[in-house]
């Protein structure tokens, strides 16, 4: 077994206390939940996204479609369309139409928490996914990738192909929770393997994110005129995506970059970017995401007592240039593993 370097336990540590902490959490005290049999009911589910455009959360709704086809059941799509004002609307709406269940997709549980509960008492299993949400109350279960890993992979990834005098940009929301334990982690890999932060990048939540994100980029390597910067640690995939296009754009494919989160489009260009190197995989686990879902609503329709505040989390899973998936093998709402139209750089 290869030995673990001082870095490597400094790194590992901070990891596994985050990720303990995550995985323990909520779980204290949590309520038992339980309905009578639905029997040979129509079941309807309910899938809310905050975009429901959105590559990654369009995989998922079909695999949620599939998994519910297959056990004679429907899936009702609601798409708050980034307007998270509407989710306390959209979550009442569902209850009082009668939905046997609630998935929500990336989306914070803040606002609608007392929608969670009432779905709760009113016997509506609700799972999220991707919420960070396992400790509201009336949250069934929570499925999830280890963000402080996969954020960890990630800088480590960049990390270990910089040389010493290497520096690094970061990209980020640090106004969201889950982009905040990333950075932070992040940074902590990074001080570990003495890599210096140059910038940090962070949207400000107004404007368009991808143009943002190119244009804070563009505007950071073109103040780098020593080029010591030479790899770019993204918190979300259409920054990293925009990151890498930026470099490459200004004839920097010396720049690593990878990112957190994943799509059919992000492997795309990983394949055809010199400066797209990596990502962390969540569509890649999609199908070992989804399973855990319909196999608890299967238990709870079936009138099985299951606990309450259920957190799973799957391991980072490391996408890169060397074991990209063939085309094809994820599905791709945008078509045929060409993702988007290429962004029109203003």
């Amino acid at each position: 077994m290869k030995k673990i370097t001082g870095v490597g336990r400094r790194v590992l540590i901070v990891v596994i206390a985050l990720v303990f902490a995550a995985t323990t959490a909520g779980a204290a005290g949590a309520e038992e939940f339980k309905i009578p049999p639905k029997g040979k009911k129509q079941i309807k589910i309910g899938a809310m996204d905050l975009n429901g455009s959105i590559e990654l959360g369009a995989y998922f709704n079909k695999l949620h479609e599939e998994s519910a086809k297959a056990r004679g059941w429907q899936v009702m799509l609601v798409d708050l369309k980034d307007n998270d004002a509407e989710g306390p609307t959209a979550m009442e709406n569902m209850i009082s139409a009668g939905y046997d269940g609630i998935i929500i997709h990336f989306k914070s549980p803040r606002g609608i928490e007392k929608q969670i509960k009432k779905a709760f008492d009113k016997g509506i299993p609700v799972i999220t996914m991707n919420c960070q949400a396992a400790q509201v109350p009336g949250v069934v279960l929570e499925v999830t990738p280890m963000d402080a890993a996969s954020a960890a992979t990630v800088a480590e990834f960049i990390a270990s192909k910089l040389g010493p005098n290497d520096q690094v940009i970061t990209v980020s929301i640090p106004m969201l929770d889950l982009h905040k334990v990333r950075l932070v982690v992040a940074h902590g890999v990074f001080q570990a393997y003495n890599r210096k932060v140059a910038q940090d990048l962070s949207y400000p939540l107004t404007g368009d994110p991808w143009q943002w994100a190119y244009d804070q980029t563009k505007n950071a390597l073109l103040a780098d005129t020593k080029k010591e910067i030479k790899g770019i640690w993204s918190a979300w995939e259409g920054f990293g995506v925009m990151a890498a296009r930026a470099a490459h754009d200004l004839g920097r494919d010396d720049v690593i970059v990878a990112t957190n989160d994943d799509s059919a489009n992000t492997y795309a260009q990983i394949a055809k970017l010199p400066t797209m190197w990596g990502a962390v995989a969540f569509a890649s686990m999609a199908k070992e995401i989804n399973a855990p879902i319909f196999a608890l609503l299967d238990k709870v329709f079936k009138g099985q007592q299951v606990p309450s505040n259920q957190l799973i989390q799957f391991p980072a899973r490391l996408i890169t240039k060397d074991n990209l998936p063939p085309k094809g093998y994820y599905f791709n709402p945008c078509g045929a593993y060409k993702g988007p139209p290429d962004f029109a750089v203003k």
